[in-house]
């Protein structure tokens, strides 16, 4: 349903400016010298102001060539249009013109998405030499911090931490950084909004996204048809890699791929290490690592069973697990490209896949055919709009904006999940299996129903890797059916699209009436530590069955996405805080939140900046002596701020406080 929204979205003239600052963004664009009456627009850009025909013309123009160079105002609509910026071009044909007025509000909206594509200064830290991993072997016996899972959670709370100069160790269980982003190829980033582009580790890295492809002079505006950041998932790991180094400094943050954490020691009640297994192909010797502070980063929260902590799974507790209960569908994506001198033998498929059915082949056919017409909100969906909605920047072709020729599967291939994925490695490894298989029947379908025979997976993305092969070889021993497919397989992405995990039982538990933003303002926590923008989405599992009715009600359920709004909602620092167990903090899917506001935590701009909040807690509590739950929150707040982080969902403030928790 979310593509629904966003097909909406964008067929809608512009009624009402973004909630961010039409003066900053006309400074930015003036800096530039686009803007030749940059006083005219700061007059009458505002939600109530009235703007000359005329004058948009022009302004339409100037706006353009911030992305390529125009003549007329119809090459500059054209222009909009390419790269999303505007849906409904008989809008602005009809009324930038002579004699014509443009709302100030519709206005100041252009006005923001053509300074949101200004060159981009690359920040310092792109000039940083990429962090490389440490073996196992050599690491340090204790560290401040001990990070399990090296996602967008980990890698924000890694970096953050460290640069408050923690001592820090971050383990990976796969070969690959970036998690959901990365590893699981969705590199299309769902930020619910432009604000987020704006705070915290986040803005920083869509500087080094925007730094790398303007030097190469690519456009990586590509997702969401041309409207939304997003990368190829090798450049993701490469810069998450350059990101770390430049937080490490002069001070240790050390990273061990194919690691994880088995074993947790505590005293008392606190956490006080852990034990360290992997680090090599050939998995070494566990180590015994101590710290101060443990963060599960994990994609799935599974450190939480580990600390003996209370958490929720699904619509259970801890202590009352059933592993039937629904949760959200996830999804083993892959990255496809069209190989224009044609695809390689090893990655056609000739016959139908096993397992391959009428039922599996009705139910492609009822929700893609070919179609060269971009229609969101059409159905079915054209081949246009699908690889245009997670489309990628393509690295191999030169120009600013080439039609897609890369994009990542992560539409019509969900996969229903239960609490057993979650909680059963066994149960788990099954089902990632029948998820690899599911992309591989919608790729034949690709091929021979839609008649595309000049793509098929990418093999240049780098995950043909010892861990992925290990994985792959090990299911296709037991399915000897599928061999013919293993050179395929091998270039899917590492993990699959984890939507939802455990979550801890925290001071505070975030409800979805605390972050609606329809019929009500969502709450303003005191001690607010992040901020979240996207709405409530939910794949499978979005039914009264499911909920957690002591959390939420059957009324909170939108009724199609973004039915419960969208736009900024609060993060508390107590959902951070378990309620029990000292010495451990969650950083991803998994902190102190109901199903249904993970629906709306879980993406990749917010669960970075929620690490990095996690980062700033676990430093702060190292130097102060104390536990998290013993820290004032407002010392976080503080640190926050100053690292550009923006904790206020009102656009025209920022949180200050001097309240301590209660």
């Amino acid at each position: 349903m979310r593509t629904f929204i966003i097909a909406l979205l964008m067929a809608l003239p512009v009624v009402s400016a973004e909630p961010e600052s039409t003066h900053d963004n006309i400074a930015a664009l003036q800096k530039r010298s686009i803007l030749s009456e940059p006083d005219y627009w700061l007059k009458h850009a505002v939600p109530e102001g009235k703007c000359d025909g005329a004058k948009v013309a022009v302004l339409l123009v100037e706006l353009a060539k911030v992305m390529k160079p125009v003549k007329t105002t119809e090459e500059a609509i054209g222009v909009f249009i390419e790269r999303g910026l505007i849906g409904t071009p008989d809008f602005w044909r009809k009324n930038a013109v002579p004699g014509g007025v443009c709302g100030g509000g519709n206005v100041a909206i252009v006005l923001a998405r053509a300074a949101g594509r200004l060159p981009v200064e690359p920040p310092k830290s792109a000039s940083a030499t990429p962090l490389e991993a440490t073996p196992l072997e050599k690491l340090k016996n204790s560290y401040d911090v001990v990070i399990a899972g090296g996602g967008t959670g980990g890698c924000g709370a890694a970096v953050q931490a460290a640069r408050m100069g923690c001592t820090v160790l971050l383990l990976e269980e796969t070969d690959w950084i970036g998690g959901q982003m990365n590893a699981a190829a969705v590199t299309s980033m769902d930020e619910g909004g432009t604000l987020v582009r704006k705070r915290g580790i986040y803005r920083e890295w869509c500087g080094l996204v925007a730094a790398h492809y303007q030097a190469l002079g690519i456009n990586h505006m590509t997702a969401y048809w041309n409207s939304h950041t997003c990368l190829e998932p090798r450049v993701g790991r490469h810069l998450l890699h350059v990101l770390l180094g430049d937080a490490r400094g002069q001070g240790v943050l050390d990273l061990v791929l194919r690691a994880r954490v088995t074993k947790v020691m505590k005293e008392n009640g606190t956490v006080t290490g852990v034990e360290v297994a992997g680090g090599s192909e050939k998995n070494g010797q566990p180590r015994t690592i101590q710290c101060s502070m443990l963060i599960d980063a994990t994609e799935w929260g599974d450190v939480i069973p580990l600390t003996g902590a209370r958490y929720r799974v699904g619509n259970c507790m801890s202590d009352g697990i059933d592993l039937t209960r629904r949760v959200q569908d996830n999804t083993w994506t892959a990255v496809v490209k069209q190989y224009p001198k044609g695809v390689p033998e090893e990655l056609r498929i000739l016959q139908p896949p096993p397992g391959y059915t009428e039922r599996v082949h009705a139910a492609f056919a009822k929700s893609l055919v070919d179609g060269d017409k971009i229609a969101p909100q059409g159905k079915p969906w054209t081949w246009a709009t699908f690889i245009g909605y997670r489309g990628m920047p393509d690295s191999s072709r030169a120009g600013d904006s080439p039609p897609i020729t890369r994009t990542h599967l992560n539409y019509n291939n969900d996969y229903g999940a239960t609490v057993a994925e979650i909680e059963d490695p066994a149960r788990r490894e099954v089902t990632n299996r029948a998820m690899r298989l599911k992309t591989l029947h919608l790729l034949y379908f690709m091929q021979h129903t839609l008649g595309k025979t000049d793509w098929s997976v990418a093999n240049d993305e780098g995950y043909d890797t010892p861990y992925n092969r290990a994985a792959i070889d090990a299911w296709l021993a037991e399915r000897p059916d599928l061999v013919p497919y293993r050179a395929i397989f091998y270039h899917f992405s590492i993990m699959p699209y984890v939507r939802e995990s455990r979550r801890i039982v925290g001071l505070h538990t975030m409800t979805a009436r605390e972050i609606e933003r329809k019929n009500g303002r969502p709450v303003q926590f005191p001690h607010t530590v992040a901020l979240g923008d996207y709405p409530v989405d939910m794949h499978g599992s979005m039914s009264k069955p499911w909920l957690e009715l002591e959390l939420d009600r059957e009324s909170d359920i939108p009724d199609k996405f973004g039915g419960k709004g969208s736009g900024p909602f609060a993060i508390p620092f107590e959902s951070f805080i378990p309620e029990k167990v000292d010495g451990f903090l969650p950083a991803e899917k998994n902190i102190s939140q109901s199903r249904m506001v993970n629906g709306a935590t879980r993406l990749q701009p917010h669960t970075m900046l929620m690490g990095q909040a996690v980062g700033a807690i676990a430093a702060l509590a190292i130097q102060h002596h104390v536990q998290p739950r013993a820290l004032d929150p407002t010392l976080v707040q503080r640190v926050l701020l100053e690292a550009g982080c923006v904790l206020s969902i009102d656009p025209g403030g920022n949180v200050s406080t001097t309240s301590k928790s209660k």
